[in-house]
């Protein structure tokens, strides 16, 4: 089937592009939700009519997207709390739901769509660069660190142990020091 596209599509084309696609896809996706004309030239005719408003439209929808860059820019780095075992496993995983609500709650404006886990969800513990797609044109590479709180108090307990262990250094230099005085 071919179809003359009214916004850009990633992996299909540009705004006016006539391309060839399933008959399934066109006519039951991207004609009903208003993304694309089937190609003839009644429809020729009307896609050149509107070609300026859609223009405009995609170039407003795109600015849209360069504003909404900054905030998460702006909201920076992402960390996730999650229960993992020692070795690092997550039990559960930590997918796009949780990643975009985070991100909100840092201050971004993003929706679940617009992740992109191209690997499915994640599962262990680390840093991760997962990349937000807010338009075709748009993407933000954001960094995105899960911590367990078994890692937490594992770290805590060993900056505790080395404040213990520089304390008992410092008590034996000074004990040290007062017996070469006497």
């Amino acid at each position: 089937m071919q179809v003359i596209l009214l916004e850009k599509m990633q992996k299909l084309g540009n705004l006016g592009d006539e391309v060839a696609v399933k008959a399934g896809f066109g006519r039951n996706f991207l004609v009903p939700n208003g993304k694309a004309l089937p190609a003839n030239n009644r429809n020729r005719e009307v896609f050149e009519s509107r070609r300026a408003e859609l223009e405009a439209a995609a170039a407003k929808l795109q600015a849209v997207a360069e504003q909404r860059k900054v905030k998460l820019v702006a909201a920076g780095d992402v960390n996730i709390m999650a229960n993992a075992g020692i070795e690092g496993k997550l039990f559960g995983s930590i997918g796009a739901n949780d990643i975009t609500d985070a991100l909100n709650a840092a201050g971004a404006d993003i929706e679940r769509s617009e992740v992109r886990l191209p690997e499915g969800a994640l599962r262990h513990t680390g840093e991760y660069n997962i990349d937000i797609q807010l338009h075709s044109d748009v993407i933000v590479t954001v960094n995105v660190n899960i911590t367990s709180e078994a890692q937490l108090a594992a770290q805590a307990e060993a900056a505790e142990a080395d404040k213990a262990r520089a304390k008992a250094l410092e008590e034996a230099e000074a004990i040290a020091k007062e017996q070469e005085d006497e």
